[in-house]
């Protein structure tokens, strides 16, 4: 399967900018590919947040990385 067609999931969801982009980096160091979704409209919107996506294979073991 191709990665445009594997499915992403949100692994969390963080009120800071800053600190979604260090667990992106955590992730990179180890391998895992990862997105943000809604960084530009954090600030305008106090609900919402950044969301810290990865592919669905790799949820299990970006976990584990995030929370060691």
């Amino acid at each position: 399967m191709s990665r445009e067609k594997e499915r992403t999931v949100t692994l969390h969801i963080y009120t800071d900018l800053y600190q979604a982009k260090m667990m992106q980096d955590k992730l990179k160091e180890n391998g895992i590919d990862s997105f943000l979704n809604d960084e530009n409209v954090l600030g305008m919107d106090p609900v919402g947040g950044v969301e810290l996506r990865v592919f669905e294979k790799d949820k299990e073991s970006a976990e584990k990385i995030l929370h060691a």
